[in-house]
């Protein structure tokens, strides 16, 4: 069985946290959870020495990523020694980014929550039958809608479908971030992505050179996130790479693709209010 952890970054509300909205979910054999809690806790009991407390100190991606501390040196040693214990690992990333500023409709978590949920289904439900085994969804406490929405999503999978037994398990556990390692690096991945496309992205697509802050979030994306993130050489039926990146953006009014969107998305999406439709028949 795998543990596939949940978490999000920013806020699925415009007007609020940035112009993105990140869910993100990290996918590990259960066999490897506690490998995982061992080796971030002696990482952390390493650089907090005394200050170190087992039922309160965890990984706190706002700190280490926020503009005034991602470039100092304890911030970055600390990333790294994360991002390569993860890395031994093998885990599988799964990302779905919601441009804010390109939704038909005002963005609101009743529509655009389920709606990212059922998009991110579909490659972490194909990378479960590549392997050949089940699920189990972990996500924090204090979420009800987001549980609400997983909770819908894997039963529609269990008993929705005819014919194809669903890798997904029925109920998700809730887990405090202090107490799960597996949390914690979902969380660091969506921060990652969320400031990579708020700060980065835009200055890599005017051939802008990054310094500073902006180096350090681009070194995470590039060398963590991105290589770790779920690629399949399965395709969909309408002839897409089933990846676990995933960029919602919109179309014009003629049907084609924003400019300044279309070179950075992997996947190809309809406007929302029809990914909306399609998500509801996946």
């Amino acid at each position: 069985m795998h543990l596939v952890y949940f978490q999000q970054s920013g806020k699925p509300i415009e007007g609020i946290s940035g112009s993105f909205w990140v869910v993100s979910a990290v996918a590990l054999p259960e066999f490897k959870w506690k490998a995982l809690h061992l080796r971030l806790n002696g990482l952390l009991r390493s650089f907090q020495k005394g200050n170190y407390d087992p039922q309160h100190s965890f990984i706190d991606a706002n700190r280490l990523l926020h503009a005034r501390s991602a470039d100092t040196r304890w911030s970055r040693a600390l990333c790294k020694g994360l991002e390569r214990i993860v890395a031994s690992l093998e885990p599988q990333f799964f990302l779905v980014v919601v441009d804010k500023r390109a939704t038909d409709k005002p963005a609101h978590p009743r529509w655009l929550q389920p709606l990212a949920y059922n998009y991110l289904m579909k490659p972490i439900t194909q990378y479960l039958r590549e392997a050949d085994d089940t699920g189990l969804f972990v996500c924090p406490v204090g979420r009800p809608d987001e549980l609400d929405v997983l909770t819908e999503i894997q039963h529609e999978n269990l008993f929705g479908h005819h014919g194809r037994t669903s890798p997904l398990i029925a109920t998700p556990t809730l887990q405090r971030l202090q107490d799960s390692a597996g949390l914690q690096v979902a969380h660091f991945v969506a921060n990652v992505a969320r400031r990579y496309h708020e700060s980065v992205y835009p200055k890599l697509y005017a051939k802008q050179t990054l310094h500073g802050y902006d180096a350090v979030i681009n070194s995470h994306y590039q060398g963590f996130v991105k290589p770790n993130t779920y690629q399949s050489p399965v395709t969909d039926f309408k002839g897409f790479k089933i990846r676990g990146y995933i960029y919602l953006w919109r179309r014009d009014s003629r049907g084609q693709l924003r400019d300044d969107q279309a070179s950075s998305v992997e996947i190809a999406m309809p406007r929302f209010h029809d990914a909306e439709e399609e998500a509801g028949h996946n």
